[in-house]
C-alpha cells in the first residue's frame, strides 16, 4: 500500500503531497495524521517554505466517506483537521497551498489555514457540509469568519457555492491563478446549497459570530445534535450508495 502522504525536500522548500489519487486524495485518518506529523517533524532550520498539494488533478475531495459512519463517532475527522490547521498556522515559515484541482469540504479549511493559495485553472472550492446535515466545527467557522469575512464564509458554508479558480480569485480565496489561457471559457456559477436544519444552524451561528455573542459551548451542543441526527445519517448513507453505484 502506498504512503498516503509523500514528503519531498528540495533546496529550501518542503512539499507535502496528498498521495491518494485513486480516491481523489480524500482525507483519511491516516493521511491527516501523517500530514500533522510531517508539519511537526519535517520542517527544519533550512526550510524556507512549505508547499501542500495533491497528486493527480485533484487537491482533495474532502473527508473519506468510506471511513464515516454518519453518526456522532465521526467527530474524529473534525478533530484531525483542527490538529492539522493549528499546526499550519503555528509554523514560523510560509505555508502555501498549491490547489491543483477540486478542493472540497475539510480540504477547504486546510487550504484557508495556509498563508497563501495558488490555484490551477481547473481548481474549485466548495464546502457541502450543510447539504450533508452537518454543522461545521464552530471554532473553525469563527476563525474563518474573522479572517475572511462573514459574507464569503456564508456563501461557502450556508449557500454551498462552488467557487471556480477565477471567482475564488475575485473573492479573495486565492492569491493567484496559474496557467490561465486567453479567451478561456469560465465555468458557470454554481450553488448547491439546500434548505435544512444544518444550513439554518450554520447561518445563525455566523450571525452570532458577526454580532459578537458567539457562545462556543452552545454551538458545540448544536453541532453534536446535528452530527448524531437521523437527517445526517440518511444523507451520509445516500451519498455512500451513490458512490458505490458510481453516481457521484
Amino acid at each position: 500500500m502506498s504512503d498516503p502522504l509523500l514528503v519531498q525536500h528540495e533546496a529550501n522548500s518542503l512539499t507535502l503531497l496528498f498521495n491518494r489519487p485513486g480516491s481523489r486524495n480524500a482525507l483519511s485518518h491516516a493521511l491527516l495524521i501523517a500530514l500533522g506529523d510531517a508539519l511537526t517533524s519535517q520542517v527544519g532550520p533550512g526550510t524556507a517554505k512549505v508547499l501542500i498539494t495533491g497528486a493527480g488533478d485533484c487537491f482533495s475531495a474532502g473527508a473519506d466517506f468510506t471511513e464515516l459512519s454518519g453518526t456522532i463517532d465521526d467527530l474524529w475527522i473534525d478533530d484531525d483537521i483542527a490538529m492539522v490547521t493549528e499546526k499550519i498556522r503555528s509554523l514560523a515559515v510560509p505555508v502555501i497551498a498549491l490547489v491543483n484541482g477540486p478542493c472540497i469540504g475539510g480540504a477547504v479549511d486546510i487550504a484557508l489555514s495556509c498563508d497563501q493559495r495558488i490555484a490551477s485553472t481547473n481548481a474549485y472550492f466548495q464546502v457541502p457540509a450543510t447539504k450533508l446535515g452537518l454543522l461545521y466545527n464552530p471554532v473553525s467557522v469563527k476563525r474563518m469568519v474573522e479572517r475572511y469575512g462573514r459574507d464569503l464564509i456564508q456563501r461557502l458554508l450556508v449557500n454551498g457555492e462552488r467557487f471556480d479558480a477565477h471567482s475564488a480569485l475575485e473573492a479573495g480565496i486565492v492569491s493567484s491563478v496559474r496557467g490561465e489561457t486567453a479567451g478561456q471559457e469560465r465555468p458557470r456559477y454554481r450553488c448547491d446549497g439546500k434548505p435544512g436544519k444544518a444550513a439554518a444552524a450554520t447561518e445563525a451561528m455566523i450571525e452570532a459570530i458577526d454580532r459578537g455573542d458567539f457562545d462556543p459551548e452552545y454551538w458545540q451542543r448544536v453541532r453534536l445534535e446535528l452530527l448524531g441526527s437521523d437527517e445526517r445519517f440518511k444523507a451520509i448513507a445516500a451519498l455512500k450508495a451513490r458512490m458505490k453505484s458510481g453516481d457521484s
